[in-house]
């Protein structure tokens, strides 16, 4: 849970311009849901979206909308002619996401892709492959989310997964946030699968939640 900003943070989101009207309607959404706490903080959707923009993105994958915060990063570095696709299944956060995206998805540069992403992703496979992708859904399925990233991303491009750290539940602390063994087992299996993988190179972003970026070679 993002729920205290610390003070570097506070110094770089003061250093950087404000998140726009969009961007804060977003936030606006996920707070009414009582979700404030897992979006994205402002620091790290500007990292995100600056390490996508760096690979000059005409088709991006996101696996969990949430209420299209993060997703707006990263249509800030999309090319013109690009799409995002963004997977979500909960109606009431398509809902809400569709009404901040409107812009962009008028624009035919973003589409909302409702359903269980395990069951939507093989048929977003006819799409790619990705220039990148960004995983950020049911905690319990990122394994399956990463085979389906890594065999649908193209050479050079770029695959991020959110929350890897499970707010410390992967090294044992559970005071901050319950995991399930399901979750904290399949995070870790992931985890170790990126870095064993001789088909990218992989590093972690040491965020208040743990950022994991693997560029396939």
């Amino acid at each position: 849970m993002r729920k205290d900003i610390q003070p570097s943070y506070q110094y770089i989101e003061n250093c950087y311009q404000q998140e726009n009207e969009q961007m804060q309607l977003s936030r606006k959404f996920a707070d009414q849901l009582g979700l404030g706490g897992i979006s994205v903080s402002h620091t790290e959707a500007h990292l995100m979206g600056f390490l996508v923009g760096l690979i000059k993105p005409k088709k991006v994958v996101e696996i969990g909308t949430l209420t299209g915060l993060s997703c707006q990063y990263f249509l800030q570095s999309l090319q013109q002619d690009g799409t995002i696709y963004t997977l979500e299944k909960s109606a009431e956060h398509i809902a809400l996401a569709t009404q901040a995206l409107k812009p962009w998805i008028e624009r035919g540069q973003c589409v909302v892709v409702p359903g269980d992403a395990k069951e939507e992703l093989p048929k977003l496979s006819a799409q790619g492959p990705f220039d990148a992708i960004f995983i950020d859904g049911n905690k319990a399925a990122y394994k399956d989310y990463w085979i389906w990233a890594k065999n649908n991303i193209r050479s050079g491009g770029m695959i991020l997964i959110d929350n890897v750290f499970l707010a410390g539940s992967v090294w044992g602390d559970m005071s901050k946030q319950k995991f399930s063994d399901k979750q904290i087992q399949t995070v870790k299996e992931m985890t170790s699968d990126v870095f064993a993988s001789a088909d990218f190179t992989a590093s972690f972003v040491p965020t208040e939640e743990g950022l994991l970026i693997a560029v396939r070679k």
